[in-house]
Protein backbone atom coordinates (compact mmCIF):
# COMPACT_ATOMS: atom_id res chain seq x y z
CA UNK A 1 0.00 0.00 0.00
CA UNK A 2 1.34 3.44 -0.94
CA UNK A 3 1.60 6.00 1.81
CA UNK A 4 1.43 9.67 0.79
CA UNK A 5 4.22 11.95 1.97
CA UNK A 6 1.75 14.07 3.93
CA UNK A 7 0.75 11.00 5.94
CA UNK A 8 4.33 10.52 7.23
CA UNK A 9 5.46 12.11 10.48
CA UNK A 10 6.85 15.63 9.91
CA UNK A 11 10.45 14.63 10.72
CA UNK A 12 10.32 11.79 8.19
CA UNK A 13 9.56 14.03 5.16
CA UNK A 14 12.81 14.67 3.28
CA UNK A 15 13.43 18.38 2.57
CA UNK A 16 13.92 19.40 -1.06
CA UNK A 17 17.50 19.35 -2.27
CA UNK A 18 17.43 23.12 -2.90
CA UNK A 19 16.25 23.99 0.62
CA UNK A 20 19.80 24.20 1.97
CA UNK A 21 21.24 26.81 -0.37
CA UNK A 22 17.98 28.82 -0.44
CA UNK A 23 18.06 29.04 3.33
CA UNK A 24 21.74 30.00 3.29
CA UNK A 25 21.12 32.66 0.66
CA UNK A 26 18.16 34.03 2.58
CA UNK A 27 20.19 34.34 5.75
CA UNK A 28 23.05 36.03 3.88
CA UNK A 29 20.66 38.55 2.28
CA UNK A 30 19.04 39.18 5.62
CA UNK A 31 22.40 39.89 7.26
CA UNK A 32 23.39 42.17 4.39
CA UNK A 33 20.20 44.27 4.37
CA UNK A 34 19.96 44.57 8.15
CA UNK A 35 23.63 45.07 8.93
CA UNK A 36 26.43 47.53 8.16
CA UNK A 37 27.10 45.96 4.77
CA UNK A 38 24.03 47.52 3.14
CA UNK A 39 24.74 50.91 4.68
CA UNK A 40 28.32 50.83 3.42
CA UNK A 41 27.15 49.81 -0.05
CA UNK A 42 24.60 52.63 -0.25
CA UNK A 43 26.91 55.35 1.08
CA UNK A 44 29.77 54.35 -1.24
CA UNK A 45 27.50 54.24 -4.30
CA UNK A 46 25.98 57.61 -3.37
CA UNK A 47 29.36 59.31 -2.96
CA UNK A 48 30.62 58.06 -6.32
CA UNK A 49 27.40 59.02 -8.10
CA UNK A 50 27.51 62.53 -6.59
CA UNK A 51 31.12 62.88 -7.76
CA UNK A 52 30.02 61.83 -11.26
CA UNK A 53 27.22 64.42 -11.35
CA UNK A 54 29.62 67.12 -10.18
CA UNK A 55 32.06 66.19 -12.96
CA UNK A 56 29.26 66.32 -15.56
CA UNK A 57 28.26 69.80 -14.40
CA UNK A 58 31.81 71.20 -14.28
CA UNK A 59 33.49 69.67 -17.32
CA UNK A 60 33.75 72.03 -20.32
CA UNK A 61 31.68 71.09 -23.36
CA UNK A 62 34.83 70.90 -25.47
CA UNK A 63 36.67 68.50 -23.14
CA UNK A 64 36.90 65.51 -25.48
CA UNK A 65 34.63 62.49 -25.39
CA UNK A 66 33.56 62.99 -21.78
CA UNK A 67 32.77 66.64 -22.47
CA UNK A 68 30.55 65.64 -25.39
CA UNK A 69 28.84 63.01 -23.22
CA UNK A 70 28.37 65.54 -20.40
CA UNK A 71 26.78 68.00 -22.83
CA UNK A 72 24.29 65.36 -24.06
CA UNK A 73 23.59 64.28 -20.48
CA UNK A 74 22.85 67.86 -19.41
CA UNK A 75 20.68 68.50 -22.46
CA UNK A 76 18.41 65.53 -21.82
CA UNK A 77 18.45 65.50 -18.00
CA UNK A 78 18.76 69.18 -17.11
CA UNK A 79 17.33 70.89 -20.23
CA UNK A 80 20.81 72.33 -20.73
CA UNK A 81 21.09 74.87 -23.51
CA UNK A 82 24.62 75.02 -24.99
CA UNK A 83 23.58 78.23 -26.73
CA UNK A 84 22.98 80.16 -23.50
CA UNK A 85 24.81 78.02 -20.97
CA UNK A 86 21.64 77.88 -18.91
CA UNK A 87 19.90 74.83 -17.56
CA UNK A 88 16.98 73.86 -15.34
CA UNK A 89 18.69 74.20 -11.98
CA UNK A 90 15.68 72.80 -10.18
CA UNK A 91 16.24 69.53 -12.08
CA UNK A 92 19.94 69.67 -11.18
CA UNK A 93 19.25 70.04 -7.47
CA UNK A 94 16.60 67.32 -7.52
CA UNK A 95 18.98 64.86 -9.17
CA UNK A 96 21.79 65.85 -6.80
CA UNK A 97 19.64 65.63 -3.67
CA UNK A 98 17.68 62.45 -4.46
CA UNK A 99 20.57 60.02 -3.73
CA UNK A 100 21.60 62.11 -0.70
CA UNK A 101 18.05 61.87 0.65
CA UNK A 102 18.00 58.11 0.11
CA UNK A 103 21.40 57.71 1.80
CA UNK A 104 20.28 59.88 4.72
CA UNK A 105 17.11 57.81 5.09
CA UNK A 106 19.15 54.59 5.10
CA UNK A 107 21.51 56.06 7.69
CA UNK A 108 18.56 57.07 9.87
CA UNK A 109 16.84 53.69 9.71
CA UNK A 110 20.09 51.75 10.14
CA UNK A 111 21.56 53.88 12.94
CA UNK A 112 23.17 50.96 14.72
CA UNK A 113 24.66 49.68 11.52
CA UNK A 114 26.10 53.15 10.80
CA UNK A 115 27.75 53.21 14.21
CA UNK A 116 29.23 49.79 13.58
CA UNK A 117 30.38 50.81 10.13
CA UNK A 118 32.05 53.92 11.49
CA UNK A 119 33.95 51.91 14.08
CA UNK A 120 37.29 50.51 13.04
CA UNK A 121 36.17 46.90 13.37
CA UNK A 122 32.95 47.46 11.45
CA UNK A 123 34.71 49.12 8.54
CA UNK A 124 37.25 46.34 8.39
CA UNK A 125 34.58 43.69 8.33
CA UNK A 126 32.49 45.34 5.63
CA UNK A 127 35.03 46.78 3.26
CA UNK A 128 33.79 44.35 0.61
CA UNK A 129 30.33 45.95 0.72
CA UNK A 130 31.86 49.42 0.38
CA UNK A 131 33.89 48.27 -2.63
CA UNK A 132 30.80 46.62 -4.10
CA UNK A 133 28.93 49.92 -3.85
CA UNK A 134 31.73 51.75 -5.61
CA UNK A 135 31.88 49.10 -8.33
CA UNK A 136 28.10 49.10 -8.82
CA UNK A 137 28.02 52.90 -9.16
CA UNK A 138 31.01 52.85 -11.51
CA UNK A 139 29.34 50.22 -13.71
CA UNK A 140 26.11 52.23 -13.84
CA UNK A 141 28.00 55.40 -14.76
CA UNK A 142 30.08 53.53 -17.33
CA UNK A 143 26.91 52.09 -18.84
CA UNK A 144 25.40 55.56 -19.20
CA UNK A 145 28.59 56.80 -20.85
CA UNK A 146 28.73 53.87 -23.29
CA UNK A 147 25.05 54.13 -24.21
CA UNK A 148 25.20 57.91 -24.48
CA UNK A 149 28.33 57.79 -26.61
CA UNK A 150 26.75 55.18 -28.91
CA UNK A 151 23.60 57.26 -29.28
CA UNK A 152 25.64 60.41 -29.98
CA UNK A 153 27.74 58.72 -32.64
CA UNK A 154 25.14 56.50 -34.32
CA UNK A 155 21.79 58.14 -33.76
CA UNK A 156 20.23 60.61 -36.20
CA UNK A 157 20.55 64.33 -35.44
CA UNK A 158 17.79 65.49 -33.10
CA UNK A 159 15.24 67.83 -34.71
CA UNK A 160 15.73 71.56 -34.26
CA UNK A 161 13.72 72.54 -31.15
CA UNK A 162 13.06 76.04 -32.47
CA UNK A 163 11.08 78.23 -30.10
CA UNK A 164 11.50 75.77 -27.22
CA UNK A 165 15.15 76.75 -26.81
CA UNK A 166 14.94 80.32 -28.04
CA UNK A 167 15.95 83.11 -25.70
CA UNK A 168 15.52 86.89 -25.78
CA UNK A 169 18.66 88.00 -23.96
CA UNK A 170 20.02 91.50 -24.36
CA UNK A 171 23.43 91.45 -26.01
CA UNK A 172 26.12 93.71 -24.56
CA UNK A 173 26.79 96.94 -26.43
CA UNK A 174 30.19 97.22 -28.08
CA UNK A 175 31.98 98.84 -30.97
CA UNK A 176 35.26 97.38 -32.18
CA UNK A 177 37.36 97.70 -35.30
CA UNK A 178 37.05 95.09 -38.04
CA UNK A 179 39.83 93.68 -40.26
CA UNK A 180 39.75 96.84 -42.39
CA UNK A 181 39.74 99.28 -39.49
CA UNK A 182 36.04 100.17 -39.67
CA UNK A 183 34.11 100.40 -36.41
CA UNK A 184 31.29 97.90 -36.00
CA UNK A 185 28.78 97.07 -33.29
CA UNK A 186 25.54 95.15 -33.06
CA UNK A 187 23.64 98.42 -33.35
CA UNK A 188 25.01 98.74 -36.89
CA UNK A 189 23.31 95.47 -37.86
CA UNK A 190 19.76 96.13 -36.65
CA UNK A 191 17.29 94.56 -39.06
CA UNK A 192 19.81 91.84 -39.92
CA UNK A 193 20.66 88.47 -38.38
CA UNK A 194 24.10 88.40 -36.75
CA UNK A 195 26.01 85.17 -36.24
CA UNK A 196 28.83 85.65 -33.71
CA UNK A 197 31.69 83.34 -32.81
CA UNK A 198 35.11 83.63 -31.20
CA UNK A 199 38.46 82.81 -32.84
CA UNK A 200 42.08 83.93 -32.77
CA UNK A 201 44.60 84.17 -35.57
CA UNK A 202 47.25 81.76 -34.28
CA UNK A 203 44.78 78.98 -33.43
CA UNK A 204 45.63 75.74 -35.20
CA UNK A 205 42.96 73.43 -33.76
CA UNK A 206 39.30 74.38 -33.40
CA UNK A 207 39.35 77.87 -34.99
CA UNK A 208 40.03 76.57 -38.52
CA UNK A 209 37.12 74.17 -38.03
CA UNK A 210 34.89 77.05 -36.92
CA UNK A 211 35.86 79.07 -39.99
CA UNK A 212 35.25 76.13 -42.30
CA UNK A 213 31.87 75.61 -40.67
CA UNK A 214 30.99 79.25 -41.29
CA UNK A 215 32.10 78.97 -44.90
CA UNK A 216 30.08 75.77 -45.45
CA UNK A 217 27.03 77.31 -43.79
CA UNK A 218 27.03 80.39 -46.01
CA UNK A 219 27.48 78.28 -49.13
CA UNK A 220 24.35 76.27 -48.35
CA UNK A 221 22.10 79.17 -47.35
CA UNK A 222 19.65 80.58 -49.89
CA UNK A 223 20.68 83.92 -51.34
CA UNK A 224 17.87 85.79 -49.61
CA UNK A 225 19.06 84.46 -46.23
CA UNK A 226 22.74 85.28 -46.91
CA UNK A 227 21.77 88.83 -47.83
CA UNK A 228 20.28 89.31 -44.36
CA UNK A 229 23.18 87.70 -42.45
CA UNK A 230 26.28 89.32 -40.97
CA UNK A 231 28.95 87.01 -39.53
CA UNK A 232 31.04 88.43 -36.69
CA UNK A 233 34.20 86.83 -35.31
CA UNK A 234 35.38 88.27 -32.00
CA UNK A 235 39.08 88.03 -31.26
CA UNK A 236 39.85 85.71 -28.36
CA UNK A 237 43.39 87.07 -28.31
CA UNK A 238 43.03 90.86 -28.51
CA UNK A 239 46.60 91.42 -27.38
CA UNK A 240 48.04 89.72 -30.49
CA UNK A 241 45.41 89.69 -33.27
CA UNK A 242 46.65 92.53 -35.47
CA UNK A 243 44.60 94.05 -38.26
CA UNK A 244 46.77 92.52 -40.99
CA UNK A 245 46.53 89.06 -39.39
CA UNK A 246 42.76 89.33 -39.24
CA UNK A 247 42.65 90.35 -42.89
CA UNK A 248 44.71 87.31 -43.88
CA UNK A 249 42.56 84.93 -41.86
CA UNK A 250 39.33 86.29 -43.39
CA UNK A 251 40.68 86.18 -46.93
CA UNK A 252 42.29 82.77 -46.45
CA UNK A 253 38.94 81.23 -45.54
CA UNK A 254 37.03 82.95 -48.32
CA UNK A 255 35.05 85.27 -46.04
CA UNK A 256 33.69 88.24 -47.99
CA UNK A 257 33.76 91.73 -46.58
CA UNK A 258 31.58 93.33 -45.24
CA UNK A 259 29.42 90.23 -44.66
CA UNK A 260 32.21 88.90 -42.43
CA UNK A 261 33.69 91.10 -39.70
CA UNK A 262 36.68 89.99 -37.65
CA UNK A 263 36.61 92.37 -34.69
CA UNK A 264 39.23 93.41 -32.19
CA UNK A 265 39.66 96.26 -29.77
CA UNK A 266 41.25 97.36 -26.54
CA UNK A 267 42.09 94.12 -24.64
CA UNK A 268 40.22 94.92 -21.41
CA UNK A 269 37.08 95.90 -23.33
CA UNK A 270 37.32 92.82 -25.56
CA UNK A 271 37.74 90.46 -22.62
CA UNK A 272 34.80 92.08 -20.84
CA UNK A 273 32.50 91.54 -23.83
CA UNK A 274 33.75 87.98 -24.38
CA UNK A 275 33.05 87.13 -20.75
CA UNK A 276 29.59 88.70 -20.82
CA UNK A 277 28.76 86.74 -23.96
CA UNK A 278 29.91 83.47 -22.35
CA UNK A 279 33.03 82.71 -24.39
CA UNK A 280 34.95 80.61 -21.87
CA UNK A 281 38.68 80.63 -22.57
CA UNK A 282 41.95 79.85 -20.81
CA UNK A 283 45.35 80.86 -22.16
CA UNK A 284 48.45 78.74 -21.59
CA UNK A 285 51.06 81.47 -21.27
CA UNK A 286 53.91 79.03 -21.90
CA UNK A 287 52.65 78.09 -25.36
CA UNK A 288 50.19 80.89 -26.20
CA UNK A 289 47.47 78.32 -26.90
CA UNK A 290 43.96 79.34 -25.84
CA UNK A 291 41.55 76.60 -24.85
CA UNK A 292 38.08 77.94 -25.56
CA UNK A 293 34.45 77.02 -26.16
CA UNK A 294 33.41 76.55 -29.77
CA UNK A 295 30.36 78.75 -29.59
CA UNK A 296 27.97 80.30 -32.11
CA UNK A 297 25.65 83.05 -30.91
CA UNK A 298 22.75 83.94 -33.19
CA UNK A 299 21.31 87.45 -32.71
CA UNK A 300 17.93 88.35 -34.14
CA UNK A 301 17.02 91.47 -36.11
CA UNK A 302 16.10 93.27 -32.87
CA UNK A 303 19.57 92.79 -31.43
CA UNK A 304 18.57 90.06 -28.94
CA UNK A 305 20.46 86.81 -28.42
CA UNK A 306 18.09 84.17 -29.77
CA UNK A 307 20.24 81.03 -29.87
CA UNK A 308 23.58 79.78 -28.58
CA UNK A 309 24.90 76.72 -30.41
CA UNK A 310 28.05 74.68 -29.98
CA UNK A 311 30.22 73.22 -32.73
CA UNK A 312 28.70 69.76 -32.40
CA UNK A 313 28.42 67.53 -35.45
CA UNK A 314 24.96 66.30 -34.47
CA UNK A 315 23.71 69.85 -33.89
CA UNK A 316 25.17 71.48 -37.01
CA UNK A 317 21.81 71.43 -38.85
CA UNK A 318 20.41 73.53 -35.99
CA UNK A 319 22.68 76.45 -36.87
CA UNK A 320 21.39 76.60 -40.43
CA UNK A 321 17.77 76.32 -39.32
CA UNK A 322 18.20 78.99 -36.63
CA UNK A 323 19.73 81.47 -39.08
CA UNK A 324 17.10 80.69 -41.73
CA UNK A 325 14.20 81.14 -39.29
CA UNK A 326 15.50 84.45 -37.97
CA UNK A 327 16.19 85.74 -41.49
CA UNK A 328 12.57 84.93 -42.37
CA UNK A 329 11.42 86.95 -39.36
CA UNK A 330 13.63 89.86 -40.42
CA UNK A 331 12.19 89.77 -43.92
CA UNK A 332 8.63 89.73 -42.56
CA UNK A 333 9.37 92.73 -40.34
CA UNK A 334 10.59 94.65 -43.37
Amino acid sequence: MNIAAQDLPRDEVAPPASAGWIETLGKACGRFFTGPGFVGFMLAATMLYEAFLAAVLLVPDAAGAFGAFATEFKIWCFSYDPRTGGMAWAAVWIMMLEPVFIAALVALLWRRAVRRLCSRAGLGEHWRAVCAGLVAAALAIGGMFVVGDAEASEGPPPPFPGERIRTALEAPEFSFGDQHGAAFGLGDARGRVVLMTGIYAYCATSCPEILRELQALQETLPREVRDRLTVVALSLSPEYDSEIMRQRIAEGYGQEYPHFRYLNGEPDAMHDVLTRLGFARVRDYRTGVITHTNLFIVVDAQGRIAYRLSLDERLRPWLREAVTALAGEAAAEG
